[in-house]
């Protein structure tokens, strides 16, 4: 790409380039425990070919390309509180499919559910969420009588600890 010409560092200092690689799954993982996100992550295994392969109980070399995408669709949906009408539009799978991916998806990352409702339940009860690192986002929406403001709530009540970890943790990285 030519593009890359343009950026020459100074002699004596390097250019560095940086790929966070799947850094919202892995703080999903940390921030749930979940023992089967976390052993993934430690295995160094591809996180959507292992989500599909527990999602569709196959070995993971039986993992076709479409599966790993609905996977990968599901993994990071979960973290900005993706339904089943919406990874049914993303898939192609139908509404009950979509469902029913989501629900085993659950079951086998059972402390990703856990975690997600435990957030929300805090959320409630102190009216804001926070991030690995403290900061805080109030969320009074929450309690709002328009349904679709109170769920757009509930996925931001559920993704902030997550998705702004991961913004803290890169800023702080940056500035190392």
């Amino acid at each position: 790409c030519e593009i890359r010409t343009a950026f020459v560092a100074p002699e004596g200092s390097v250019l560095l380039s940086a790929d966070y690689s799947q850094i919202e799954l892995r703080v999903l993982a940390h921030l749930s425990g979940d023992e089967t996100l976390l052993a993934a992550f430690r295995d160094g295994k591809d996180i959507h070919t292992e989500t599909a392969a527990r999602i569709f109980a196959i070995n993971e070399k039986m993992v076709t390309k479409e599966m790993r995408g609905r996977a990968k669709a599901i993994n990071f949906g979960i973290i900005y509180g993706m339904g089943a009408q919406r990874l049914a539009r993303e898939t192609g799978l139908s509404m009950k499919e979509a469902a029913a991916f989501i629900q085993r998806y659950f079951e086998v990352f059972g402390g990703v559910k856990r975690y997600l409702d435990q957030s929300l339940e805090r959320a409630r009860e102190e009216g804001y969420t926070t991030t690995l690192l403290g900061r805080r986002r109030y969320v009074p929406e929450l309690f709002s009588s328009d349904r679709r403001v109170a769920a757009n709530a509930r996925n931001i009540a559920v993704n902030t600890p997550i998705q702004g970890t991961a913004a803290d943790l890169i800023k702080i990285a940056m500035i190392r």
